[in-house]
């Protein structure tokens, strides 16, 4: 029987609200630097929640051509300057000997809503033919991984997923198992959104999911703290290479982390009502480190989805203890959305990114914010200061729409 090959992260690139490179974003990870603030992108007056986490300062042609950065929607943008950050990061070189052998995945789920309200306006004044050509590919969610497949010449495999805020690890699952199974010998993935525009915006605050009124926007996201009332919508983008173990060491690549294993499961319960006992993630916690040949005392660190709502947190508390059993109060959880909000399908990988670095360097970002303990939230969340440590297993945890959970484990790798 044919031995799996092992897959490590070799590249990251970032696009966030906090930061934009994966040097600016780790600083401000470990900094406790928020990115969310008042929505400058559109007028907020009409809805209850008036603070988002915005990508500031972002200029496309320091990425792609103009006529890129004019044609392309702000979500691919966003995906082709991470895609183009990590494959610099990681010095892959994509040419005509191994450019059928690379694959690109990308996740998003808004894709060009951004764009949506103009366009309808134009055909109601104007027709159809008004329409820029390209409007029906550039809204579309397939049009950032093609953008980026066209752009680096890939022409390996092309995929887009759309599995809500579990996009942007289960991309990593989709390399994992195409480089481990020989389809493919590397891959840029991913996961973008934009949905910080009047139409998406009115969608979330429909849902009544978004955070309320803060005397200070940085703090509106407070994971797991009692005062918790929200989600904070984020916009942004994360791209990691993956490649074989023995491909990077033979280039002499940076390895930041191994991938070693992966889990999914869902509640089949609901859109949007959950399980708070956290039953499935617990399933899939499990699935993931018997996949990997682990177990749950293995464990230094889980980057969380914490998003801040109420029983989302709760139930996410409640699977970890369900999971580890008594070592849940040893193993340090923290979530970075306290400070980059929730951009969707950009979320896990901008989590697994976070992650990545953690294990490369031995610092543990904190969860901000943090300041009036909830019973029910009662693990060691890495309140508000980073933490040094060291690190070589860490789970990092989503869960989307529908119940979808979805589990990653990162490791230093060992010999």
């Amino acid at each position: 029987m044919r031995k799996s090959r092992r897959v490590v992260i070799t590249g990251l690139g970032v696009v966030a609200p906090n930061g934009i490179g994966k040097d600016a974003f780790w600083d401000a990870l470990v900094a406790g630097k928020s990115g969310i603030d008042y929505i400058t992108a559109f007028d907020p007056t009409p809805y209850p929640c008036k603070v988002a986490a915005e990508v500031r300062n972002f200029n496309a042609t320091d990425f792609m051509s103009k006529q890129n950065a004019r044609e392309l929607y702000r979500f691919s943008q966003f995906a082709l300057a991470a895609a183009q950050m990590a494959v610099d990061d990681s010095k892959f070189r994509i040419d005509d000997f191994n450019r059928s052998q690379v694959g690109a995945c990308f996740g998003t789920c808004v894709n060009g809503f951004e764009k949506v309200e103009a366009a309808f306006a134009t055909l109601k004044s104007q027709g159809y033919q008004a329409l820029a050509p390209l409007t029906g590919f550039q809204y579309s969610t397939h049009a950032p991984v093609s953008h980026v497949a066209i752009e680096l010449g890939i022409k390996g495999p092309s995929m887009t997923l759309a599995s809500g805020c579990s996009s942007g690890l289960d991309v990593i699952k989709w390399a994992y198992d195409n480089i481990r199974e020989g389809t493919i010998n590397a891959a840029i993935v991913g996961g973008t959104e934009a949905p910080l525009d009047p139409l998406s915006f009115a969608t979330f605050a429909a849902l009544g999911i978004l955070a309320g009124p803060t005397a200070d926007p940085a703090q509106a996201s407070r994971p797991y703290d009692l005062t918790r009332d929200g989600l904070v919508l984020g916009e942004g983008a994360g791209a990691v290479v993956l490649e074989t173990l023995e491909d990077a060491l033979d280039r002499g690549a940076t390895v930041y982390a191994e991938v070693t294993g992966f889990g999914v499961a869902s509640e089949a319960l609901h859109l949007h009502k959950r399980d708070t006992r956290g039953l499935s993630l617990v399933e899939a916690i499990r699935i993931a480190l018997d996949g990997a040949h682990l177990s749950p005392s293995h464990l230094d660190y889980i980057n969380a989805h914490g998003n801040s709502m109420q029983d989302n947190d709760r139930a996410e508390t409640n699977a970890f203890k369900l999971a580890l059993g008594h070592l849940a109060y040893s193993v340090p959880v923290s979530s970075i959305k306290s400070m980059i909000g929730q951009p969707i399908a950009a979320t896990g990988v901008l989590q697994a990114i976070s992650t990545a670095l953690t294990i490369s360097s031995g610092i543990i970002p904190p969860t901000i914010n943090y300041r009036v303990p909830d019973p029910s939230c009662d693990l060691d969340y890495v309140p508000n200061r980073c933490r040094v440590s060291r690190v070589n297993h860490a789970m990092v945890t989503a869960h989307a729409l529908g119940g979808t959970h979805s589990v990653l484990l990162l490791s230093q790798p060992q010999d």
